[in-house]
């Protein structure tokens, strides 16, 4: 099984990753952050490129419960993360943010098929074929198709533990500031 690893290209590298390192409870390791049991793989990249539209690729964040959630997206506000509009409903069930460099994320609520992702819960792509993508992920990653619909596709780790890759359909493919790798 090839790991999954997510990499962001970054203005300042170090930084960024210690904020991730800091958020997630993970260990740093220079420009690498590790999980300290379920996850993946974050490294940092640096680039001169400025950020300018979302991201193709996002972190979504698990939350146990309404108050988890809550103090997520508290914890995340008071490290400098902020709120990010991405043309989402405002009645959607998560709460959109960005890290300290612009990269969107999003504090999910509480939802069952994530309680053993550890606190990252899905690595989240866009793309223009969710279940073409999802197809050629599972060959290369090993992880299962769970969900294989044409707006959206699904794999999870065998074992259950660690992150979901979730593709979403979109106009466009994976772009922007951050990119998933299998190795």
């Amino acid at each position: 099984m090839a790991p999954v690893v997510v990499e962001f290209s970054a203005r300042e590298p170090e930084r960024l990753a210690r904020w991730w390192a800091d958020v997630l409870g993970w260990h740093l390791d220079g420009t690498s952050v590790r999980p300290t049991g379920a996850g993946v793989e974050l490294r940092f990249v640096p680039s001169s490129t400025t950020k300018t539209g979302k991201n193709g690729v996002h972190l979504d964040l698990r939350s146990e419960s309404h108050d988890d959630q809550n103090k997520i997206v508290e914890r995340l506000f008071n490290a400098g993360a902020r709120f990010a509009d991405i043309d989402q409903s405002s009645d959607v069930p998560w709460v959109v943010m960005a890290d300290v460099e612009g990269n969107e994320l999003c504090v999910l609520e509480p939802r069952k098929v994530y309680e053993r992702t550890g606190p990252v819960a899905a690595i989240v792509v866009d793309t223009p074929d969710p279940r073409a993508q999802a197809r050629s992920w599972a060959e290369t990653t090993g992880m299962d198709l769970v969900g294989d619909r044409a707006e959206f596709a699904s794999l999870r780790p065998p074992s259950g533990e660690g992150p979901h890759l979730e593709f979403l359909a979109a106009d466009s493919g994976p772009t922007g500031m951050l990119r998933l790798l299998a190795e």
